[in-house]
């Protein structure tokens, strides 16, 4: 069933994690001893308004150690506003500047380490401690989590981050505030002109420069930001002229996020493979929707037959094998799901391999555009779908490791058209792994992880284990939002209702959990602050 916590549990579990957060802080703060944070803050002062002013000024003055130094960027047309309005209500040391780059008074400043928040942006007392205490020696870049401010300017609606998530950035600017910089050069130089959205399009652009840098998520909400910021969306002019390069943006919907085509050289032969037995309809519903509504064409069909033994079946097999894109394979041993995948995968001739259940339907027409688009790119290797149940609930958003002790689907049982804790299920970005019911991936990273496990995984926790092998090659998943499509899971899938099935599984289950220990311990496409016990992206207990 749909498993999203109402407004009062929501309430409830984050006044919780809040006490939580404030006595585990409190108490170290107490046995530290004398402490300096040796972190300037720069607050972007993107339009001058004195009550977001006063938000932010007070929460600096709140600080359980100051801060070194405080720098305000605003824009030359408010730069007297503020040296009129700041040493009214600030008895600490500041600089307004509206030149970051060549301002010379920063020349010494800009060398240092600094924490980029925005004026009306609330910081946690405990901020300047954890930025002390947290940040690691080898980091260059490091972010928390955060939450909102509502117009009572009371904290709710966290936004427990995963971990350096790059497509996440790219689509939903996730990182929008509250980002440690080692050197404020650095930011300065990439972030843009003043706006709203700097601290995402300086995320933007290491990610797209390919800059080597060492990210560090930090999980404790130590900033709180309004309710009613910019959608990310607003910053398609801003983005677009780092994005071009690369990919295009679809300006066909309204939502929140953006969506990315990246850019193909060409586009390659893709191999589907479809494993079956018997089910005609449910394979003729397939295959048809991927004939009739693909608008990717260069594709060729393996239909991998096992064991089937409906006539019916049978002479509607041989009748697609007369369709020139539509090969059919025959696997006579016993159901193996790794075992039928390898060997079809041994025949394919595509460049990259699509694992497609006989019971997907299409509704997108540009699914297999979108997920090639991104398959191709180098650092990419699984690629998932969004896949929906027949009555449009989700199925499959992305795999979350640790769910159950094993894994599980975030968002499952979610309406289509709900858009996910923090626009996660309408925005494409990483996951540790995604399903095999619908999963693109280059054929030499399929073979550089040996396929599939067939020993070990022959039925459950396959895709998963595939995935992170994947993952082990430097290769980040994806979830493809903008590839929609059916999963008829319900119709073709059995049940673990059988003493031997249900042996089965626990040894597949006993496998992922020996082998995968330390991702189902930290997933980092997920948070330590959200729950492992439902699908649903609702808080832990801390009570």
């Amino acid at each position: 069933m749909y498993q999203l916590q109402t407004i009062e549990e929501q309430k409830a579990s984050y006044l919780a994690y809040i006490k939580h957060q404030n006595a585990q802080m409190s108490a170290q703060i107490k046995s530290s001893g004398n402490m300096v944070c040796e972190s300037m803050l720069l607050v972007c002062v993107e339009q001058f308004n004195s009550n977001e002013l006063f938000i932010t000024l007070a929460s600096i003055k709140a600080q359980h150690l100051p801060f070194s130094n405080v720098i305000f960027w605003c824009k030359n047309t408010d730069e007297k506003n503020l040296n009129h309005f700041l040493p009214k209500h600030c008895d600490f040391e500041f600089v307004v500047t509206s030149d970051l780059v060549g301002d010379a008074r920063l020349n010494k400043e800009k060398t240092k380490a600094s924490f980029v928040v925005y004026s009306g942006d609330k910081l946690d007392s405990y901020l300047t401690f954890a930025l002390t205490t947290n940040i690691n020696l080898d980091t260059h870049l490091a972010y928390f989590d955060t939450d909102k401010l509502s117009n009572e300017r009371e904290r709710e609606y966290p936004d427990f981050k995963p971990d350096w998530n790059p497509d996440l950035q790219l689509t939903a600017g996730y990182i929008n505030s509250g980002l440690w910089v080692k050197t404020l050069a650095d930011f300065a130089y990439g972030c843009g002109t003043l706006s709203a959205f700097n601290v995402a399009r300086y995320m933007v652009f290491c990610y797209l420069n390919n800059l080597p840098l060492t990210i560090q998520h930090i999980p404790l909400v130590m900033l709180s930001r309004s309710s009613n910021l910019v959608s990310f969306a607003n910053a398609k002019a801003f983005l677009e002229p780092l994005y071009n390069k690369v990919a295009e943006i679809d300006n066909s919907n309204d939502l929140p996020t953006l969506s990315l085509r990246w850019h193909l050289d060409y586009k390659p032969l893709v191999s589907i493979i479809i494993p079956t037995c018997n089910a005609k309809e449910l394979v003729r519903a397939c295959i048809d929707s991927i004939l009739n509504k693909s608008t990717y064409t260069n594709y060729e069909i393996l239909l991998v037959d096992n064991n089937s033994d409906d006539s019916e079946s049978l002479r509607y097999f041989n009748q697609l094998s007369e369709h020139p894109k539509i090969t059919l394979l025959t696997y006579n041993k016993p159901f193996n799901y790794s075992a039928i995948n390898n060997f079809a995968a041994k025949q394919a001739n595509g460049e990259v391999l699509a694992l497609v259940n006989n019971d997907i339907e299409v509704i997108t027409p540009d699914w297999l555009t979108n997920m090639v688009s991104h398959v191709m790119r180098d650092d990419i290797g699984c690629v998932g779908a969004k896949l929906l149940y027949s009555d449009n609930r989700i199925q499959h958003a992305g795999v979350v490791i640790g769910y159950g002790g094993g894994a599980g689907h975030g968002h499952k049982y979610f309406p289509s058209d709900h858009f996910g804790y923090m626009n996660r299920l309408i925005a494409t970005q990483n996951y540790s792994a995604v399903t095999a019911a619908c999963l693109l991936i280059k054929v030499k990273d399929f073979w550089a992880v040996g396929g599939l496990n067939a020993k070990k995984l022959a039925i459950a926790f396959n895709d998963v284990d595939l995935c992170l092998k994947v993952r082990e090659l430097g290769k980040r998943n994806l979830y493809c939002a903008e590839a929609v499509l059916y999963h008829h899971e319900s119709v073709s899938r059995g049940h673990e209702d059988t003493p031997e099935k249900v042996k089965r599984f626990n040894a597949e289950l006993a496998y992922l959990q020996t082998t995968w220990a330390d991702v189902i311990a930290a997933d980092p496409a997920y948070n330590p602050n959200l729950t492992l016990k439902r699908e649903n992206f609702a808080i832990k207990s801390f009570r």
